[in-house]
């Protein structure tokens, strides 16, 4: 109800103040496919950014169950700031022939889930953007884009919208030991004749994309200055540090395991049970946001020598009840940080508890459970009644500022930054 009433105000005062209702271009369509990672090479927690006629590449890479060559290609598309198609040709946009062959791959060794193991950098000499926004990566095969195995999105960007940043504590008594506020200055002065009716401002709690909060109009403007900073704005529940899960070695029993399994050639990983956190006190440590590494204790060679689990994850409700009027989540980067069935905890009446459970290749993975209201699921993520909220919460920001250029077709990018709480304090 609290967003409901932001939303209301935003309308009635002329500003648009809600979550960022947009497509979303994270799509697997092959079954086969798993652990698709696209980032800036050597930065594999960092947002797949790269900027506009930059030398520094994304690394994609992603495995296939097959185990066999396939013959993949891939293409870009540039899209809008709500990841709706442009009227663009690839022309407009793209210096290269837009298609290109994966010709990089490598074969698993010592795993027993065999897979083959594909890795490009992009852009490169056959491939690259010429213009900022947001991108789509499409991987198809036979050369076909009919025939996509999966999407992923990435971003271009440049700098020439400034942008100063911080985390504040909200001055409303309600929500100020439960939420974080962001404050948003943008420096504008390198748009001439700017029109402030086509610049978009999004931000992203944790890499979350389903939850960014979009604002269209700034609350002042003094001079090249446009501050958002009006108190009922950029608000997130902080939530609480994130669970984790060790998978790093299929020898060790860590912290968080209660037992391993074979059968036949498959791992099975037994999680010991979660419950809700929201009672228990804030305790500081250092998470990974949701995201997760691929690592391996066991092996040398991460990408080819990891081996996959089928990881079952627990969930006790309060007094084996469950949740009334509402679906709960396995939320983080191992579920594509996305609110569907394959991320959703089912009850087995049975026992009284939720149970999902994830093929997941080893690493170290961070997650929340969260709920989501069965009528109205289009709200913020709600960890209220299972990790709590404290305003002490360690989170990542990413900023976005779109611009449509006068005649533009699209919106370009041309202001992004990725701030954390802990730096505000």
């Amino acid at each position: 109800m609290f967003y409901k009433r932001l939303l209301l105000l935003g309308l009635f005062l002329g500003t648009y103040i809600g979550v960022w209702a947009q497509n979303n271009p994270d799509k697997t369509y092959d079954t086969a496919i798993h652990t698709i990672l696209i980032h800036p090479l050597n930065q594999p927690l960092a947002v797949p950014a790269i900027e506009l006629n930059a030398t520094h590449p994304l690394q994609i890479s992603f495995d296939d169950f097959k185990a066999s060559y396939q013959d993949y290609y891939y293409s870009i598309e540039l899209m809008n700031a709500d990841w709706t198609t442009t009227n663009m040709n690839a022309f407009d946009y793209v210096q290269g022939f837009n298609q290109i062959k994966i010709n990089d791959f490598s074969v698993s060794s010592i795993a027993f889930q065999h897979y083959f193991h594909y890795q490009f950098n992009f852009p490169n000499t056959h491939l690259k953007p010429t213009r900022s926004g947001n991108y789509i990566l499409k991987v198809y095969k036979n050369g076909n884009s009919n025939e996509l195995v999966f999407t992923k999105r990435f971003y271009v960007m440049e700098h020439l919208i400034g942008i100063a940043a911080s985390v504040k504590e909200p001055f409303d008594g309600n929500i100020s030991k439960t939420h974080q506020k962001i404050v948003v200055q943008l420096d504008v002065k390198q748009i001439p004749s700017l029109q402030s009716d086509q610049l978009q401002l999004l931000v992203v709690q944790n890499y979350r994309y389903n939850d960014g909060i979009k604002l269209t109009t700034p609350n002042f403007i003094r001079g090249n200055i446009l501050e958002y900073s009006q108190e009922d704005q950029l608000v997130f529940p902080s939530g609480k540090e994130c669970r984790w899960l060790n998978l790093q070695s299929m020898q060790l029993v860590s912290d968080r395991i209660s037992k391993f399994q074979k059968i036949g050639n498959d791992n099975y990983v037994f999680l010991k049970p979660d419950g809700s956190r929201a009672e228990m006190a804030y305790s500081t440590f250092n998470d990974l946001n949701g995201n997760y590494l691929i690592s391996n204790t066991d092996a040398l060679q991460s990408e080819t020598q990891n081996d996959y689990a089928h990881v079952s994850f627990t969930y006790i409700p309060k007094d084996h009840i469950p949740l009334v009027g509402q679906k709960l989540y396995l939320q983080g980067a191992l579920t594509n940080n996305e609110l569907n069935e394959h991320a959703e905890m089912v009850f087995d009446p049975k026992t009284g508890v939720y149970q999902k459970t994830l093929v997941l290749k080893q690493g170290y993975y961070s997650y929340n459970y969260i709920t989501r209201d069965t009528h109205d699921p289009n709200t913020l993520d709600d960890f209220t009644e299972t990790e709590g909220n404290h305003w002490e919460t360690e989170n990542d920001y990413t900023i976005f500022v779109y611009y449509r250029l006068p005649g533009g077709q699209h919106d370009s990018l041309l202001g992004f930054t990725t701030i954390n709480s802990k730096q505000s304090w």
